[in-house]
Order: C-alpha cells, then structure tokens, then sequence
C-alpha cells in the first residue's frame, strides 16, 4: 500500500462574460476497496449552489450552478490517498460493460486485427492482459494526434494516439473477445494531467491495466470517475449563457508520502 498526496486543479477563463453557468464535476475520488481518500481541501468558484451527487456509474460528481456574470471559473481538490493496487475490486457485473459503445464500436480494420489475436490464457485477466501486449506492441503514442471526439476505429486507423485511445481500443477488443471492461479517468504519480486506463472484468470484480504505458495498474494510480467510454466520465462539462471563448488549464500532481 502506497500513501499519495494529490492536487487536481482546473480554470476556465472566459474573453468576455457569461451567466445562467450550469456545470457537473467529477473530480473527487471516491473511497472503494483499493483506494482509501481523505479530503484535505477543496473549492469550486463561483457557484450559488453546489450539490454531491452519485450518478448512473456510482462515481461521484458535483453539480451546481452559477447566475451572475463571471469570466472565471475553477476548482480544486487536494487530499491523501492510501492505495492498494493490482486488486480486484469486487463488485457484480453490469451488462452495459460488454456492448460496443460510439467510441468503441468495432470497424472492420479493428474487427479484423481482433481476428489475428489468438488468446491462449484461457481466463479473463489473463486474456486482456495478452491484448495489452499487442496493442502496445502495434499502437503508437503521438501526442496529439487526436481529440477527445476520435473513436477507437479513427484512431486505429492511424495506428497511433494518446492514453484516450489506447483506452478505446482495448476495450473494444476486450469486448469483441468477450471480456466485459470499461473506461476509468484518473491520476498517475508524477505532475501533469489526468490519464485515462481501462478495467476489465474477471468474473469476480474489475482489474486495472494500463494499455498507454503496458501497466498493471498498480499502487501509483488513484481512480476519479469510471463509465462505457470516455463520454460517460468526463471530468468537467458545463453550459452557460454566452458568446464567449474559453481557454482551459488543468494542473494535476501526484506525489508518495
């Protein structure tokens, strides 16, 4: 078990004003069976109200809303978290996990390389963990070279993509091989920005494995949000009133204590 401080901030600054700001954050780790989390602060500026919720995927999010003019938004949450990992979190399975999703629904290049794949392990764990192995092996990191729009069959056809994408694709292989998993959003030791993994599920709970970086993911990871695919779990949505641009930056830092 592995004790790590973090701090995940984000601030939306806005070139001239906007009102009637209704937004929905998911950026407080919950407790569950591998990961312990204590609070130490937290903030979110401005906001007439501001209410805890958990939704559909049981992760917990806030949600509030903001009336006056502002040109700035943020929010931070700092805390400990005390993290055991490469555990199955028990937990019964949703069926939701194992259909193709607008992200990760299988297109013939990706359905074909799912076909020259031959999965010998003959359990779960053991079969997706044969999967990450030859997506790191056929795949390549590019920093952007996609978006948060790209599907898993856009970004294979590249052969190339960031932490979302290689998320994509192993899910949709998992699923095409039978192995229910799912999408999670979180923080990696070190300094920077979220990443993005994937669970799968072992027929007794859900197992981590970290495509992006060839990882069980281990002590250094500390989960935020989970969901069918990045749509479900994205960290901060909002909607104002306004013709406004916004500029986003996000500061996430992880550190051992």
């Amino acid at each position: 078990m592995k004790s790590l401080q973090f701090t995940y901030r984000m601030e939306l600054k806005f070139d001239q004003p906007v009102c009637d700001h209704y937004f929905a954050l998911r950026c407080v780790p919950a407790s569950n069976d591998v990961q312990d989390i204590q609070i130490t602060s937290r903030y979110v500026s401005p906001a007439d109200s501001l209410d805890e919720v958990i939704d559909g995927f049981g992760n917990h999010k806030y949600v509030g809303h903001y009336m006056a003019n502002h040109m700035k938004f943020s929010y931070e949450v700092e805390g400990i978290a005390r993290v055991k990992g490469m555990q199955v979190q028990p937990e019964s399975l949703h069926p939701m996990y194992k259909y193709p999703t607008r992200y990760t629904e299988p297109t013939e290049e990706l359905i074909e390389y799912g076909e020259s794949l031959t999965l010998t392990a003959g359990d779960n764990l053991g079969n997706a963990i044969q999967i990450m192995d030859a997506l790191y092996r056929d795949f390549k990191y590019v920093s952007g070279s996609t978006d948060i729009h790209t599907t898993a069959g856009e970004a294979w056809k590249k052969r190339m993509g960031v932490c979302q994408d290689y998320a994509h694709i192993m899910i949709t292989l998992c699923r095409m091989k039978g192995i229910p998993a799912r999408y999670v959003n979180g923080l990696m030791i070190g300094e920077g920005y979220t990443h993005a993994w994937v669970e799968i599920y072992t027929g007794e709970g859900w197992y981590g494995l970290d495509p992006t970086n060839h990882l069980h993911v281990d002590d250094y990871y500390i989960k935020l949000a989970h969901g069918r695919d990045y749509g479900d779990c994205v960290l901060d949505k909002g909607l104002f009133l306004g013709q406004a641009r916004q500029t986003q930056t996000i500061y996430a830092n992880v550190e051992e204590i």
